[in-house]
């Protein structure tokens, strides 16, 4: 597993919330550690289609980790906040609209805040996603 650490400067000058719920590793930032170090999944080994794990759950600061196995598309959502995409392994396109955004090791997308979406795995790809989100807010996905 791949590790991350986040110095409490870092998750106390960010603010993230948004479209991705799951067991939650909640720290208060004021009582919390002054550093955090959690897992990332490497790949998408086998489980569930999608599955999603909150990473993080700050009041500035939310990570989430995407799975997505066999095909399985992320259907269109939104975030009520910016929302960074990163692809830990794999690769696909998040569909904004009418644009086709790609999403590899070398491409991360940035969506404004209230930006329907939606991510869909490169055909035969796993496709395991690191989600920031920038600034708590309503979650609108189903």
């Amino acid at each position: 597993m791949k590790r991350l650490i986040l110095p409490t400067l870092t998750v106390a000058a960010l603010a993230l919330g948004g479209c991705a719920t799951s067991s939650v590793a909640h720290h208060p930032a004021a009582a919390g550690p002054a550093s955090l170090s959690f897992a990332l999944p490497e790949t998408a080994t086998t489980g569930e289609p999608r599955e999603t794990r909150v990473l993080v759950d700050e009041p500035a600061l939310k990570l989430a980790s995407i799975v997505l196995r066999n095909g399985t598309v992320l259907p269109t959502h939104h975030a009520a906040v910016p929302v960074t995409i990163v692809a830990l392994h794999g690769s696909g396109t998040v569909v904004a609209g009418a644009e086709r955004l790609r999403l590899d090791a070398t491409h991360a997308v940035f969506l404004a805040a209230g930006v329907p979406h939606a991510v869909e795995p490169a055909p035969g790809t796993e496709l395991v996603l690191l989600v920031h989100h920038l600034g708590q807010g309503e979650e609108g996905h189903p």
